[in-house]
């Protein structure tokens, strides 16, 4: 972390937690149930640890997966009303790892999720530090929950929670009755992560050579920070979601630099203008959800750097079976605003779905897990089988099965493949 960066991180720290911040008033909760929305902490616990081993093959026994992982997490008050949170995942990446970077026998990699201070007052609350943002009602479909990016170096292994990428964020919550209003500021944004080198795989595919150099130019802390203002509302058994946002493009535009004497390339992140809305509506053991959203001057990687509007529209229905199984299904239709004359292989509409099936056997020590997805064009077909076991309270093993087909596959995920992970708790 940049040292100014961690700077301006403290000294909000130190703003929240002092006697001036707390003039606005001793904490009280809100006069209505915040349960459902981005409130109340949950009640503090200690220090939890959580050491795994994950190991993965695809069907021509190739490894493709092979570390050790170490989650560590707290939360909890220290004082009156200051509460803490810290999430961090350091990984140990072997040689047969595609992570790995070929360099030394052990590669490393750190996550840090949560690591920030929340002080609350009569009706606002503030938080500062690294920490995720989810958007929206639609959980397997990315619609507005734009805000935080992915880590999807284990796509088909790892679930969407799981994978939100934590950036540094001052984040001010004002609550009235069954509102809230939230302001986000994204002091230094992040981006999508990829397996492995995936990024200049594709690009040499589509040259037909590897003979270039390509740059990151994602901005540096504080050159160019993100903003979101989110409005949320509870009208019964009726969510409701607005979301305007000022945001950077969590994957890259490939802008050429050079072409002679050598060929650079360079992965910018544009910023565009975002406008979305949610709703979700609960009726017994049904949820319904409906999500859209705008996107202005968006540059995806493969418009050919030409600038777009985006607008998706996305369905979803969840049926919890008395806690017997859940039952998810969700559907995407993304639009773009292109120039009429744009080359015929630049696609305009894509369609996303996804189900999926959890239920748990034999006192919920035994769970299964059934996803099905698919994206067009491009025919990406993916399907999971994930069955976990806990033969202790401080231990977990699970089994993977995966296939993910495509009519380009693009890194070595794209396959059939096998994952055994064992984790531990303490």
């Amino acid at each position: 972390m940049p040292v100014y960066l961690f700077i301006l991180l403290t000294a909000a720290t130190v703003f929240i937690s002092s006697p001036l911040a707390a003039g606005f008033d001793d904490f009280q909760t809100p006069a209505f149930d915040a349960s459902s929305l981005d409130s109340a902490p949950e009640p503090p616990s200690n220090w939890k640890n959580t050491l795994s081993y994950s190991n993965a093959a695809n069907d021509q026994s190739d490894t493709i997966i092979n570390h050790l992982s170490w989650r560590l997490q707290w939360e909890g008050l220290q004082g009156e009303n200051n509460y803490w949170v810290i999430d961090t995942k350091l990984r140990a990446f072997n040689r047969l790892d595609i992570q790995h970077d070929g360099n030394s026998t052990v590669d490393y990699d750190l996550n840090l999720n949560s690591l920030y201070l929340q002080k609350s007052f009569e009706q606002i609350s503030l938080k500062a530090g690294y920490q995720t943002v989810t958007l929206g009602f639609i959980d397997y479909i990315n619609v507005s929950n734009v805000f935080t990016p992915q880590d999807y170096t284990e796509a088909v292994f790892t679930s969407p929670e799981d994978s939100r990428i934590g950036q540094p964020v001052i984040n001010m919550t004002w609550y009235h009755d069954s509102q809230q209003i939230d302001i986000y500021l994204n002091l230094a944004p992040a981006k999508n992560t990829y397996p492995a080198h995936s990024l200049v795989q594709t690009l040499a595919e589509n040259l037909g050579n590897n003979n270039f150099t390509l740059q990151d130019a994602l901005p540096d802390a504080l050159d160019k920070p993100e903003l979101l203002l989110k409005l949320q509302s509870q009208n019964g058994n009726h969510d409701y979601q607005l979301v305007i946002a000022s945001l950077l493009q969590n994957d890259p535009s490939l802008e050429p630099v050079s072409i002679s004497p050598a060929v650079v390339f360079s992965a910018e992140y544009p910023r565009y203008n975002l406008l979305a809305g949610a709703y979700s509506f609960t009726q017994e053991n049904h949820q319904f959800k409906f999500e859209a959203s705008v996107k202005n001057d968006v540059k995806p990687a493969d418009t050919n750097n030409l600038k777009t509007d985006e607008s998706t529209i996305a369905l979803g229905w969840e049926y919890n079976a008395n806690d017997s199984y859940t039952l998810t299904l969700e559907t995407s239709k993304l639009f773009r605003n292109l120039p009429i004359t744009i080359p015929s292989s630049i696609e305009t509409e894509f369609s996303q779905s996804a189900l999926s099936w959890r239920k748990n056997f034999l006192n919920e020590t035994l769970t299964a897990n059934l996803f099905l997805g698919s994206v067009n064009p491009g025919h990406i077909e993916i399907s999971s089988l994930s069955i976990s076991y806990t033969p202790a309270d401080d231990w977990v093993l699970e089994l993977i099965f995966t296939e993910v087909k495509a009519e380009e596959p693009q890194t070595s995920l794209f396959n059939s493949n096998t994952l055994i992970k064992a984790s531990t708790y303490w």
